[in-house]
């Protein structure tokens, strides 16, 4: 994930030099304050989508209690909705990602206006889910580390979005395992209609280019669904075996000190290359199965 963070107001500086936002007049800004329970919150926006800020606050206030699930937020977030996905790309300096509608990192969400989503516009579930996401995203940053450190924790996609993926209660949106089964068999070719030779030995897993839970950044852009269905279906996995206390955990040993790697071993028992291995049995051995 790119992690280099800038001010909210630098942001939209950015932007509007780059001539990607409609440039403001003096005062032009609008920015609500928002608290639910514990957590605190700013929204900015221009004029324009003012909607879209009413939408972005209603969803806070359900996303939230939701996400406490993981953490709780300790340090204000600030979501600026930004006009155009040209806007958004400038902002968190990514290019060519159609896809992308949110960048979140450890007190900001930048967000492309729901206004701009398709034809019609993103309806308030589609809205809620997202922030949702996003948010988790914030308080996974704030309990593994602090405002300088929580980008050199090594967090692997898939646990980052995979997390994030069943806050949002996204699972319909990534098809049955069965897509993910053929990508490993398409992968790993193997005998007939059982589990492929190569992974039945051992638990770690083959280095493979393009692996979504090993290797996910030769496919992440242009392939997007596997990597984030693969997030979600391997977060599923870890959470149904090992349970709530201890992937949270894994945040808090992060908080100590620790990066990943050593505070997933400590807290789960394996390592994470030995839970990936395992995982990429489970997927294989269900698809087999259907």
């Amino acid at each position: 994930m790119f992690v280099l963070r800038r001010a909210p107001t630098a942001l939209l500086a950015a932007a509007v030099l780059a001539g990607c936002l409609p440039r403001p007049a003096p005062g032009e800004g609008r920015a609500q304050e928002l608290t639910v329970g514990v957590a605190r919150f700013r929204i900015a926006y221009w004029p324009e989508d003012a909607g879209a800020a009413r939408q972005v606050r209603h969803a806070l206030e359900k996303a939230a209690p939701r996400v406490a699930r993981w953490g709780a937020l300790r340090h204000p977030v600030t979501v600026t909705i930004y006009p155009s996905h040209d806007a958004l790309e400038v902002a968190v300096q990514r290019s060519g990602y159609p896809w992308l509608k949110a960048w979140a990192r450890y007190d900001t969400i930048e967000l492309q206006s729901p206004r701009t989503w398709g034809f019609l516009g993103a309806s308030d579930r589609e809205v809620e889910g997202l922030i949702t996401h996003e948010l988790t995203h914030c308080a996974m940053y704030q309990v593994a580390g602090n405002d300088l450190d929580w980008m050199y924790k090594d967090i692997p996609v898939w646990f980052s979005e995979g997390i994030a993926n069943v806050a949002a209660r996204w699972g319909h949106r990534y098809g049955g395992i069965e897509d993910l089964y053929a990508f490993y068999r398409e992968k790993l070719p193997g005998s007939g209609a059982g589990v492929p030779a190569r992974m039945q030995a051992g638990r770690n897993p083959v280095a493979l280019p393009g692996d979504p839970i090993v290797d996910p950044g030769p496919i992440y852009q242009d392939h997007s669904e596997i990597v984030y269905g693969a997030a979600y279906f391997a977060a599923q996995f870890l959470i149904e075996r090992y349970g709530d206390a201890r992937i949270t955990r894994v945040l808090a040993l992060m908080g100590t000190g620790k990066r990943f790697p050593a505070a997933f071993h400590e807290a789960i028992g394996i390592t994470e290359a030995e839970f990936a291995s395992d995982f990429r049995r489970y997927v294989v051995w269900q698809g087999w199965r259907r």
